[in-house]
């Protein structure tokens, strides 16, 4: 009888392309977490948060990336994500350090992730995103929950020239090919 092996589909399969001298690559994370405060446990959350991450719970609109790699945004006064890309190293301990104070819900496989950069990637955004990019108002380190051409989108800014964007897995195909129009007709 044959083995059976489970492997993991990752939204977007890997994609990476290049459209206009644009990088456009699926960001890969092997989980993603949303954490809610509860209400009037801001404190023991940021303790907590510090605790187990290693750096402080960051300001709304705000992340942090640590020692590990490991990304966490504040989308809201009571929410935030955690993402433990592909490359980092995430304790088993983390988890449950996490769910002595917030309210934790595993939302892996309902994002997945996509990184533009290049010099003209503010042009790109421009055509299909609302916000003013401007580094002076959308700062490296700034997240921002947004629309972007009819899709729920969740856009941080890594570097100048280098975001990644998050969405519903469930529009993947419809936001990949977003970017790529956009990334062609800028």
């Amino acid at each position: 009888m044959a083995k059976l092996v489970l492997k993991i589909e990752k939204p977007l399969n890997g994609y990476s392309k290049v459209v206009n001298k644009l990088k456009i690559d699926e960001y890969q994370f092997d989980s993603l977490i949303s954490l809610a405060i509860p209400l009037k446990r801001e404190r023991k959350c940021k303790l907590n948060f510090k605790k187990s991450l290693g750096e402080p719970m960051p300001n709304i609109e705000n992340s942090i990336i640590n020692k590990s790699g490991i990304l966490g945004f504040r989308i809201g006064i009571d929410f935030l994500f955690v993402c433990n890309p592909s490359h980092s190293s995430f304790t088993k301990k983390t988890v449950p350090l996490l769910k002595q104070a917030f309210y934790i819900t595993d939302q892996t496989g309902g994002w997945c992730g996509v990184r533009v950069e290049g010099d003209r990637v503010i042009e790109m955004l421009e055509r299909i995103c609302p916000l003013n990019l401007s580094q002076k108002i959308f700062a490296i380190g700034d997240v921002k929950r947004t629309i972007m051409d009819h899709l729920n989108v969740i856009i941080f800014r890594e570097t100048e020239k280098k975001f990644i964007l998050f969405s519903p897995s469930s529009s993947s195909g419809s936001f990949i090919k977003s970017i790529e129009i956009s990334s062609r007709n800028i």
